[in-house]
């Protein structure tokens, strides 16, 4: 079996615990799951080197799940231009453009079939629309990828876990600015509520799903006034 990176970090009294405990046992794969990326914008990209690996990693998972015509469901900053509510984004200071900063990184653009939820806060589910459009759609769990692992993504995860939705990660499609962090979030999210696993093993499980399970958007031209302060048109 392929070494996790977090067995570089635990101490073999942890391995112990773990396996008396029965941590990390696999779980059920959601039967209409959505796909979540989190964080993958310009800041994230040039500001964590791990993310340009996420990035390059998760284009297949994408691919494979608009081909399936699952929900792909983008969350981002939403952030004013001159960043006053925004002093830092998971640890880091706000750049000097924080529309730049929370932009889509470009290899990851959404669709006109996508999903985007901004939020404010580290999960995308506090004070959003995430959980009222799993629920429009039937979606009965989640893939998730991005970062950063021991901030936004983690506390994503835990709160898809809250709700009651099945989880899993794209492990190698993850980031964070320190290894150890990336490593021990995985590692507990492992142990009590996700299954983190290979994006390419998730994306083979993808194809074998029925196909256009979902009633997805069909994507317009935004007429709407900007009234959104984070958005850039």
């Amino acid at each position: 079996m392929t070494r996790r990176i977090w067995e570089d970090f635990i101490t073999e009294r942890d391995g112990k615990v773990f396996a008396a405990a029965g941590y990390g046992v696999r779980g059920t794969l959601p039967a209409r799951p959505a796909l979540l990326l989190v964080g993958f914008n310009r800041g994230n990209l040039a500001a964590i080197p791990s993310a340009t690996a996420a990035l390059a990693a998760v284009q297949p998972l994408v691919a494979a799940a608009r081909a399936q015509g699952l929900p792909v469901i983008h969350a981002t900053g939403a952030t004013r231009a001159d960043g006053w509510d925004r002093p830092q984004e998971d640890g880091r200071p706000a750049g000097a453009d924080p529309l730049n900063d929370t932009d889509f990184a470009e290899a990851l653009s959404p669709a006109p079939t996508d999903i985007v939820i901004r939020r404010q806060a580290p999960s995308a589910f506090f004070d959003s629309d995430l959980m009222s459009f799993l629920n429009l759609l039937g979606v009965d769990g989640l893939v998730v990828a991005g970062g950063a692992s021991a901030g936004a993504l983690r506390a994503t995860v835990i709160d898809a876990f809250s709700l009651n939705l099945r989880v899993a990660i794209a492990e190698d499609a993850c980031f964070d600015a320190w290894e150890a962090s990336h490593a021990m979030a995985l590692c507990d999210l492992h142990a009590k509520y996700a299954d983190p696993l290979p994006a390419a093993e998730l994306a083979d499980w993808i194809a074998t799903l029925p196909a256009a399970m979902f009633a997805l958007p069909k994507g317009c031209a935004d007429r709407r006034p900007d009234l959104m302060p984070g958005s850039r048109r």
